[in-house]
């Protein structure tokens, strides 16, 4: 297994309407330039710069845990200059509010580490 496992999650509009859930691997760099084929694979690559709000959390990650996380995290950011940017990186996909990043195996039932990202470009100011 590869880690993270990361999960593109896109929340429902509203209570009749179902989350959007993506999952991507890491590809090990051996296979990054031509990836093995497989059904309905999507090969995501990043290009240039790319920053991240992070918030930790432990244990299994359940679907309930995913939008409080999501939602602790956005209220830490609230008044700091990350604020904007992931506001802004927001409005220009709002299919991929966050992401869910899994680093231990199912296996393992103690000490997991998963975290929250809300993805973001910065400019240069706003970076240092």
């Amino acid at each position: 297994m590869t880690a993270p496992v990361l999960t593109r999650v896109s929340p429902s509009d509203g209570p009749f309407c179902a989350s959007a859930f993506a999952v991507s691997f890491y590809v090990p760099a051996k296979n990054q330039a031509d990836p093995p084929p497989a059904e309905g694979l999507r090969v995501d690559r990043w290009a240039g710069a790319r920053y991240a709000a992070v918030r930790r959390f432990g244990g299994f990650v359940a679907d309930a845990d995913v939008g409080e996380q999501a939602a602790r995290l956005e209220a830490s950011l609230q008044g700091t200059r990350w604020a904007a940017a992931v506001n802004d990186a927001r409005r220009a996909d709002p299919a991929s509010p966050y992401t869910v990043a899994q680093y231990n195996s199912p296996f393992e039932f103690t000490g997991r580490v998963n975290e929250i990202w809300m993805l973001f470009d910065a400019d240069d100011d706003a970076s240092m």
